[in-house]
């Protein structure tokens, strides 16, 4: 019984890694079938098959995000930027996070997935690594993940201009290895 409970768990994980909680910031005319609700879009890649390199976080589907993500692989030219390792993995992926306006309680976490709440949503143990008091405009943060399996082992918090804590998993797409944000 607990081995059918855990299978049907971990569906409904991969189900809900399917949903990105992200717009692609200007990008959505490239994009074939985005439907968004709330600040969570569901989207294919642009005809070819490229792989969306630009995620934002837009609970309240403002005029800009209030955080963007970009693999440390895809971008350009870095600025002036704040590096945090979130362990000494041999094998360490790089995003470079962004804000268009300052961000109070930023923090990178290290998730432990626990459970599935009564509404499905998944349950971390959070383990905070690194906080920024305020994550400004002028200053990105390169942050050198490790990522395990399909299940996020990685997070990110931040306080929204509302005042509340946002929680999010950044994860890789197993589709097309986009970058996601997924709110929990």
């Amino acid at each position: 019984m607990k081995m059918k409970k855990m299978a049907v768990l971990v569906t409904a994980l991969v189900f809900a890694l399917g949903v990105s909680v992200c717009s692609a910031h200007g990008h959505e005319a490239d994009l074939a079938g985005v439907n968004c609700k709330d600040g969570v879009c569901e989207f294919a890649p642009a005809a070819g098959g490229e792989r969306v390199t630009l995620a934002a976080i837009n609970p309240y589907n403002n005029a800009v995000a209030d955080i963007e993500g970009q693999w440390e692989s895809d971008v350009k030219q870095l600025g002036p930027h704040d590096t945090f390792v979130t362990n000494e993995s041999a094998t360490r992926t790089g995003v470079v996070f962004s804000v268009n306006n300052p961000i109070k309680n930023f923090k990178v976490l290290s998730l432990h997935f626990k459970d599935f709440d009564n509404n499905g949503k998944p349950v971390f143990l959070v383990k905070e690594l690194y906080t920024k008091d305020v994550f400004r405009p002028d200053r990105q943060l390169l942050v050198k993940f490790a990522f395990f399996g399909s299940i996020p082992n990685n997070g990110i918090s931040y306080t929204d201009p509302n005042g509340k804590t946002r929680y999010y998993a950044v994860s890789q797409s197993g589709k097309d290895g986009s970058l996601e944000f997924i709110e929990f």
